[in-house]
């Protein structure tokens, strides 16, 4: 997993900083420096209040990680309080494979065993607005 300091080389002018990177078990591993060239597994976005951001995330990045191959894209609105995780199929394009905005996920997509708390995940941002 990595932070928000790996670049994706996306285009030959154009990069990405994703806010969380995933490399599963088993997968191909980009170099440790230097522009990633290596699709991650997983690509996430937390999606800032701003209303070009939540665009930006959900249509252009979005076509550019579909184009890069990153498998699945999950995109994290902490204003909505909701997850979306998308994966990419054989047509190059994403497709939904799960929604929630709260409980306990004991299903994640390619996550075998991973189990995701919403409800905590958002308590520190319900805990700022008070």
């Amino acid at each position: 997993m990595a932070g928000s300091d790996a670049k994706f080389v996306i285009g030959p002018e154009s990069g990405r900083k994703p806010d969380v990177t995933v490399y599963l078990p088993g997968s191909r591993r980009p170099l440790r420096r230097g522009l990633v060239r290596v699709p991650p597994d997983i690509a996430v976005e937390i999606v800032s209040p701003q209303p070009r951001d939540g665009r930006r995330d959900r249509v252009e990045k979005m076509d550019d990680y579909a184009r890069f191959g990153v498998r699945y894209y999950w995109i994290v609105d902490p204003e909505l309080r909701s997850l979306e995780i998308f994966e990419l199929g054989d047509d190059g394009r994403y497709a939904r494979s799960l929604g929630a905005s709260s409980g306990t996920l004991d299903s994640v997509p390619s996550c075998e065993g991973f189990t995701l708390d919403l409800d905590a995940l958002w308590e520190p941002i319900d805990d700022l607005e008070v």
